[in-house]
């Protein structure tokens, strides 16, 4: 087994949520089979449901309903996985929609749109996104 994550991604989650004073709960693990597994329901700054997670000790998970990632290892991404839902929580990231189940994870950098991850991707060619998800801040 590689270390465990445990403790720093509670830390990680806990600055998060006290930075944009948003409420979550925290999920009964033996439900979910995560090492940890944080909800935060839409509410004021946040139009969606989003799940914060840690898998394998060192997997971070951000969730939205329709779109799941994973980053790792913890300690090469931690950084910047915190910066990506920050990100999304300010509007600079959204989840466009390439195909029925295929979703790309994208941050705002200069004026321009990067794609961080891939969700689902079609295999056999690339789809201009048809359809963007954002968080639309109340």
């Amino acid at each position: 087994m590689s270390y465990d994550y445990t403790k720093e991604a509670e830390t990680l989650f806990t600055a998060f949520a006290e930075r944009h004073g948003f409420n979550y709960i925290v999920e009964d693990l033996s439900v979910s089979q995560m090492d940890v597994h944080w909800t935060f329901p839409s509410q004021t700054g946040l139009s969606l449901e989003l799940t914060l997670g840690l898998q394998n000790y060192d997997e971070l998970n951000f969730g939205l309903p329709g779109f799941w990632s994973n980053f790792f290892p913890y300690e090469a991404i931690s950084h910047q996985f915190i910066e990506i839902v920050d990100a999304w929580v300010l509007g600079r990231a959204r989840i466009a929609k390439t195909g029925r189940w295929s979703r790309v994870l994208q941050v705002e950098e200069k004026g321009e749109w990067r794609t961080i991850y891939r969700a689902n991707p079609s295999f056999f060619f690339k789809r201009d996104p048809h359809d963007f998800v954002v968080n639309e801040r109340k």
